[in-house]
């Protein structure tokens, strides 16, 4: 008969077999995260007209952004969310290089009221506690069922820099990197790279880390909406239509495009921006349209979005007609942009035809 103490001995590894099998079921947000250290990085010569970086805010985030992905300029697009708009835009899209890299910068969101980012760590710092905090955070990420990602918290050295939850998923051709920013008052904004597994999918992650490491976090948003409007009303649009190189014509066209769209990140509320967009999408797809040659190699893909983003900013358009009805400008306004769409769909079909589209 057995020993007392060899019973005990026996239940105890039961135990410890049925905790760790039960691990083993849990979601990996459920475990306890390891840390992992985004090394703080800030490219020199920012902010200049030969630099490839542009400081820029996103919501609550103000990073340095590049210019260009493999000498390719960045282009930026929105998706249509019922509005108008009474915060932040639902999502806003890079296209570093079509089909193979694109990132998605979700809008800030708070997940857990009084919820400050002190708490998160602890959260995910521990396997018993705040499950429930832990399920919503998987449910606001998308991620469910068979779907098993790596996920580890992120930290960087800076005080202000960007700290929060990274998961990685791998697919057979593709990795779906989100990084999870999370403000010391606890509201969560999702950075989402997909990219290819190749060396293109190589690079563009190593840039998204230098743009994590530089990344400044805050809580309010009047220094970052003071940042992007001083850069935009140094913008004249004259000059950069005047612009004789058509290549670097085109490049400024797209970072003005980006410009209004980091401005949006931090203030969709008011429709002039829209307009505004709407304005220099339009001026690129006729410098696309008309251009005499390929200057990029992606150059057919802008082409092709030209049309979409009007769509969607047309009916932002009507989303902001029919919330201030009492706006006789507004009809009008509606009426410009959807003028706009047309002359591109007419240029489109003149292209199809065979016909010159010189000057």
């Amino acid at each position: 008969m057995k020993s007392k103490s060899a019973i005990l001995v026996g239940v105890a590894a039961l135990i410890a077999a049925g905790f760790f099998a039960w691990q083993l079921t849990l979601s990996p947000f459920q475990r306890a995260l390891s840390t992992e250290w985004v090394e703080n990085s800030f490219p020199e010569n920012v902010d200049t007209e030969d630099s490839n970086w542009n400081v820029l805010p996103y919501g609550y985030t103000l990073a340095p952004w590049p210019k260009t992905f493999q000498g390719e300029p960045i282009v930026t697009k929105l998706t249509y969310h019922k509005g108008p708009p009474k915060k932040f835009l639902q999502e806003i899209v890079q296209i570093w290089r079509p089909v193979e890299v694109e990132l998605r910068v979700d809008g800030p969101r708070t997940l857990v009221p009084n919820f400050k980012a002190s708490d998160w760590k602890r959260c995910f710092a521990s396997r018993f506690n705040c499950r429930a905090e832990k399920a919503e955070f998987q449910k606001y990420l998308g991620v469910h069922g068979r779907e098993e990602p790596q996920v580890t918290w992120f930290e960087t050295l800076d005080v202000l820099g960007a700290r929060g939850v990274h998961t990685l998923q791998e697919f057979p051709s593709y990795d779906l990197n989100r990084y999870t920013v999370i403000t010391d008052k606890g509201v969560l904004q999702t950075f989402m790279l997909k990219s290819v597994r190749n060396p293109v999918g190589t690079a563009a992650i190593e840039t998204f880390l230098k743009v994590l490491g530089g990344m400044k976090v805050r809580d309010d948003l009047e220094g970052s909406k003071e940042w992007i409007q001083s850069k935009i009303k140094a913008v004249r649009l004259d000059v950069v239509r005047a612009t004789p190189d058509p290549k670097l014509r085109i490049e400024k066209m797209i970072q003005v495009q980006n410009y209004i769209a980091s401005h949006l990140s931090v203030d969709p509320t008011q429709f002039p921006p829209y307009f505004h967009l709407a304005g220099v999408t339009h001026m690129l797809g006729v410098e696309l349209f008309r251009a005499q040659k390929s200057y990029f190699g992606n150059q057919e893909a802008w082409t092709l979005n030209i049309k979409p983003m009007l769509e969607t900013l047309i009916q932002y358009a009507r989303d902001f007609q029919a919330e201030h009805v009492a706006d006789k400008n507004a009809p009008i306004q509606v009426q410009n942009l959807e003028a706009l769409l047309q002359e591109i769909l007419l240029l489109q079909q003149k292209l199809s035809k065979g016909q010159n589209l010189k000057r």
